[in-house]
């Protein structure tokens, strides 16, 4: 999919835009565009190289979801994916750091970029949903508990936060007017209660694949460590795939592109073939 074909904007996004230039702050408004932008975009090649699809995408201020048709999703890979944006965030912090060190000159037009991204990496990491952190902490306790179980204990999390934010508001009003926690607790309680405007993944649906034309055989030599994300998108939809699998015990296994779309079908991609019971 090309996502840069159609990027739908979330409605916080143009109320956020509004606010800016009443506030005479539209270069803060691009950098807070760019921004989101860098930090969504970490969301999906992360997503894309552990085997997922994007079905839908939004910018919006807090992270992208991933679609649950699939019986075998991996909870794990949820949290690698959300946590994948704030990461993002805390790199381009380090490298403008270390830019400013080497050209001290270029702080004066990054400053804003690295103040922004910085909050935007901090902020989605709270264990609130639909935050970075609140969709980790659900596929967290997804993992010992029904998801809807976990929905609801975030919830309780939400709820803290968009007190405290409160609180601080009205602290603010009697020192320094700061506005920016109430779009805090906007984007929470949107986030919650608005579903439709979530970026979603979902796994590859790798069964639905057809092969038209086979010409010859296309053979992949890998050893044990490799992984069936590696593996599938070794195969090529125009030759017949096979795989020999190269393994620490020094025998050779072979894998046809069959096997590997069974395996993916029943199995994290994220696995090592040395992990697995393939004979």
């Amino acid at each position: 999919m090309n996502i840069a074909k159609k990027v739908p904007i979330h409605p916080t996004f143009f109320l956020l835009a509004l606010w800016f230039f009443v506030s005479d702050m539209a270069t803060e408004f691009f950098v807070l565009f760019f921004v989101v932008l860098f930090h969504e975009l970490a969301h999906y090649f992360t997503a894309k190289k552990l085997g997922y699809r994007l079905t839908s995408f939004y910018l919006a201020p807090y992270g992208a979801q991933l679609s649950y048709k699939d019986e075998k999703f991996s909870f794990k890979d949820e949290m690698l994916i959300a946590l994948a944006g704030p990461l993002a965030n805390m790199i381009l912090c380090v490298f403008l750091l270390a830019l400013w060190w080497i050209a001290p000159g270029v702080y004066c037009y990054t400053n804003s970029i690295f103040e922004c991204s910085l909050f935007i990496g901090l902020f989605n990491l709270l264990p609130a949903y639909p935050l970075d952190g609140g969709r980790a902490f659900v596929a967290l306790l997804s993992e010992k508990t029904t998801r809807k179980t976990a929905l609801k204990i975030s919830i309780i999390f939400n709820i803290v936060f968009c007190i405290i934010f409160a609180a601080c508001f009205v602290i603010s009003c009697f020192y320094s007017y700061n506005p920016t926690f109430v779009m805090m607790i906007f984007f929470l309680l949107c986030g919650i209660l608005d579903s439709k405007f979530e970026g979603k993944y979902e796994r590859v649906d790798v069964l639905n694949k057809k092969i038209k034309n086979l010409s010859s055989v296309k053979s992949v030599y890998v050893d044990d460590t490799a992984t069936l994300s590696q593996l599938f998108g070794a195969i090529d939809s125009r030759k017949f795939t096979i795989f020999y699998v190269n393994f620490s015990s020094g025998q050779t296994k072979i894998m046809t592109e069959n096997n590997v779309i069974k395996l993916c079908k029943n199995h994290p991609l994220t696995i090592q073939i040395k992990e697995l019971n393939f004979k």
